[in-house]
């Protein structure tokens, strides 16, 4: 009897419940499977298990760091045949192709990369979909997973390939989300006047960023923008600060029309150089900007605006069946 070992790592839902539908697809064909959360449960010997799947949804055209860092750890002492799916609102970008390389290296053989679509729930930024919605996407990936399943068993190779150009803009969005954009969304986190303190959020969070402070939460820079927080606060606290993401744009734009008005007058700079005074003053404006913002948190007289959000009325949702504790 063959064996299966699914690693997995889930945001809000979705690929826990793509990896459920692998799961009951493969028990009900009298295959032995076992589920890792990469998250909390320890590595297990490769060997054990003939095929790997592994599962993630897709952050910024690319795979979550904290998924990439798991894979990294891995070494196959013997070659293991192993199946890479991804979900995602609708691109993959660089993600299948990017952790194929990485497994192929580590001793698996990969023979097929797929991906299915789901809802968003990039709260931060856009209202969930309906439950209407929701309910008619998550009956059309069942039909998709089920299909996917039985290529996996029938140990059909195939791979979900983007063309060149998809792949090099998908990789520049990607390194500039990874490096930067998920740590400035992650400080842009603030929890309104509606928390109660109950810390729901640092206990949940999977890679570790948020500690509570006077009994409210607080983001580092190295928050996975995984969107657990904003969707599973039981009081719906949790909001986007406008003002924060305001300061954080200025930062990031502000060097750039300096550069432009330095090129006004020295006409000889070379690329180089451009590029150097960019991530200098880029380095600069980020570190005012997150110290201007640490000093308006701690003065009174600003908390209320810091709170002013758009995303007080968005909706939240996570994957039916999700319970993180």
């Amino acid at each position: 009897m063959c064996k299966y070992l699914i690693h997995y790592f889930s945001g809000t839902g979705n690929t826990y419940h793509m990896v459920k539908t692998i799961e009951s697809q493969l028990i009900s064909r009298g295959f032995e499977v076992g589920l890792l959360n990469i998250e909390k449960d320890k590595i297990r010997k490769l060997s054990d298990y003939e095929f790997h799947i592994f599962c993630f949804p897709v952050y910024g055209f690319g795979t979550p760091s904290i998924m990439l860092k798991y894979i990294l750890k891995l070494k196959a002492s013997v070659e293991c045949k192993a199946a890479v799916l991804c979900t995602s609102a609708g691109a993959e970008g660089q993600s299948l192709s990017h952790v194929k390389y990485i497994l192929d290296k580590r001793g698996f053989r990969v023979f097929l990369t797929d991906m299915v679509i789901y809802t968003y729930n990039f709260t931060q930024i856009l209202s969930p979909q309906s439950k209407e919605v929701e309910e008619k996407v998550f009956k059309h990936a069942e039909i998709r997973i089920m299909e996917i399943t039985k290529r996996i068993i029938n140990n059909e190779e195939s791979f979900k390939k983007l063309n060149t150009i998809a792949l090099a803009v998908s990789w520049a969005v990607f390194i500039m989300f990874i490096n930067l954009g998920r740590r400035i969304l992650g400080k842009t986190f603030i929890a309104d006047d509606t928390c109660i303190g109950c810390g729901r959020c640092e206990k949940v969070c999977p890679a570790k960023v948020i500690s509570m402070h006077n009994g409210k939460p607080k983001w580092s820079s190295n928050c996975e923008s995984c969107q657990r927080c904003i969707n599973t606060c039981p009081q719906k606290s949790i909001q986007l600060s406008v003002i924060k993401l305001t300061i954080f744009l200025i930062s990031e734009l502000a060097p750039i029309l300096i550069i432009m008005d330095i090129n006004k007058y020295m006409h000889h700079l070379s690329i180089l150089v451009n590029i150097i005074l960019y991530f200098v003053m880029f380095a600069v404006g980020t570190f005012i900007a997150n110290l201007l913002i640490s000093i308006m948190e701690r003065l009174c007289i600003f908390k209320k605006i810091l709170n002013i959000s758009y995303t007080k009325g968005y909706r939240r949702n996570t994957a039916k069946g999700f319970n993180i504790k």
